[in-house]
């Protein structure tokens, strides 16, 4: 699993109980597993193409989403195109993935 700061983390579990985190590179990377492990939603951040554009632009979902759609997301992103300009903040999908969530733009791109 890898953390929000990039460290690979090794995770050993018994049952449901975390063993050992190795690999953090800060004392928050047992938390970080733990929260990961728990939590059965999380944000889905993501990048989609853009149509008459070699950039891609940055996604992510308006609220948490149940971690078992993140591959269906995330082949939804990698066939999905929008054209351009973009600001951020648009929403480019209302029901992504069926879930209910909104899908919005990171970033402005003229």
């Amino acid at each position: 699993m890898n953390c929000r700061k990039g460290c690979t983390l090794e995770v050993s579990f018994e049952g449901n109980r975390l063993i050992s985190v190795t690999g953090n590179g800060c004392g928050r990377g047992k938390d970080f597993a733990e929260r990961e492990i728990s939590e059965t939603k999380a944000s889905f951040l993501s990048e989609i193409r853009l149509i008459g554009s070699k950039e891609f632009l940055p996604v992510k979902t308006e609220k948490a989403i149940p971690k078992e759609k993140f591959s269906e997301a995330e082949a939804f992103c990698k066939g999905f195109r929008v054209p351009i300009p973009i600001r951020i903040g648009d929403v480019l999908v209302n029901d992504f993935c069926q879930t209910g969530v909104r899908l919005i733009a990171l970033k402005s791109i003229r």
